[in-house]
């Protein structure tokens, strides 16, 4: 596994600035950057489940389903998915099923699960559990950026407590 360099921490730091704008708009934080093997931004996603009522509105398939609507489903394969918290299992095998060859994380599972405490289920198996066991030879990366990545979990849970 390698660390993230600098191109990694800037489309890190833009998952991240999605996911306040979402978490913002009453939907749990997370935000998605797909970027294709050329380096370039394929799509962004934005986890909308509380705004659109469907509870597959996650932010990696937001990014999935919007590169496929455009027309850059092949773009995807070799492609870098950046997400600001470690992807669920149902992300992570979209992202295995569209070709993805990298996913790169700020903050982990057990990390904003502590802080999204009431929050939604809780499942066992990490995002490199769930694309090592496809066998496709999926690289995953992270936490990264520590409390830089946690803060939007934090930041939803006071405006929650705000709200309420």
């Amino acid at each position: 596994m390698t660390g993230p360099d600098s191109t990694d921490i800037r489309h890190l730091r833009r998952a991240i600035a999605l996911a306040v704008e979402t978490g913002d708009a009453g939907n749990r934080p997370f935000g998605a950057v797909i970027v294709d093997a050329a380096g370039a931004v394929v799509s962004e996603g934005a986890n909308s489940v509380a705004t659109s009522g469907d509870v597959t509105g996650h932010a990696e398939l937001d990014a999935i389903t919007t590169a496929c609507a455009e027309g850059n489903t092949e773009r995807m394969a070799g492609a870098v998915v950046y997400a600001s918290g470690e992807p669920c299992p149902m992300c992570a095998a979209a992202m295995v099923w569209a070709g993805v060859r990298r996913v790169v994380f700020g903050a982990a599972a057990t990390q904003f699960g502590a802080i999204l405490a009431d929050e939604g289920p809780r499942f066992a198996l990490g995002c490199a559990d769930v694309v090592g066991s496809a066998g496709v030879g999926i690289e995953v990366s992270g936490p990264h950026l520590d409390d830089e990545a946690l803060e939007p979990f934090r930041r939803f849970v006071a405006e929650q407590h705000t709200r309420r």
